[in-house]
């Protein structure tokens, strides 16, 4: 009888490891699902010029003109540096969440990435990614149950919804209409009805180098 317990316990502590084993490597099958869905690691953008069309403003734009201009041109290296024009941006919080819209930021080895609850973005249903520890603030990222695309990021007071994605010549995907919502309640995932600003991307140029202007 003895031997049947000393079995059973050594199969209890079997299972309990392989559970916890399948449930570490979950996430990792998401960012390999999400990564591939982007293209392979190889389309994520990662040093590229885009022109926008930044409004703050509560109340959702006209869709954007055949021949609209923007009013801003940046130029980023993904996790990296941002300048618009000429200037470098130096908010970090700006150059963490492009980071994260690249993907890339699934990518670093001192990411740490843990599933997080379901939720619903545009009637539909999501999946969540948390990074930490290579970012000084966690930030979470949503990818549609069905296509796996990215739908929407929360990071600090913020949740940014993306839609209209594109596709550069060479392959690159990115989100033309990103809008944000602040949060009434971040742990409870409440959102203020109207929007406080939102970006559509007029056009966007990967870079093979750095341009020598901005190497100065």
């Amino acid at each position: 009888m003895r031997v049947v317990y000393i079995i059973l316990a050594i199969c209890c502590v079997s299972f309990t490891s392989i559970a916890i084993s399948a449930a570490e490597q979950e996430p990792q099958e998401l960012v390999r699902q999400v990564v591939k869905t982007a293209g392979g690691e190889d389309k994520l953008l990662k040093l590229f010029r885009f022109r926008e069309r930044v409004l703050i403003t509560e109340t959702p734009a006209a869709p954007v003109a055949k021949d609209e201009k923007g009013n801003r041109t940046s130029v980023v290296e993904v996790s990296g540096d941002w300048w618009i024009d000429m200037a470098k941006r130096d908010k970090d919080k700006v150059r963490v969440l492009c980071w994260a819209w690249s993907l890339r930021i699934l990518l670093d080895p001192k990411s740490k990435i843990e599933a997080v609850p379901d939720i619903t973005v545009a009637d539909k249903p999501a999946f969540g990614l948390r990074v930490s520890e290579s970012v000084k603030e966690p930030i979470e990222l949503f990818f549609d149950k069905e296509s796996k695309r990215l739908v929407a990021i929360d990071y600090s007071d913020t949740r940014h919804v993306f839609s209209e994605w594109k596709e550069t010549d060479e392959g690159h995907q990115y989100p033309s209409h990103v809008v944000g919502f602040s949060f009434t309640n971040r742990d409870a995932g409440t959102l203020k009805d109207k929007q406080w600003y939102q970006t559509d991307i007029l056009e966007l140029t990967p870079l093979k180098e750095l341009p020598i202007e901005m190497k100065r």
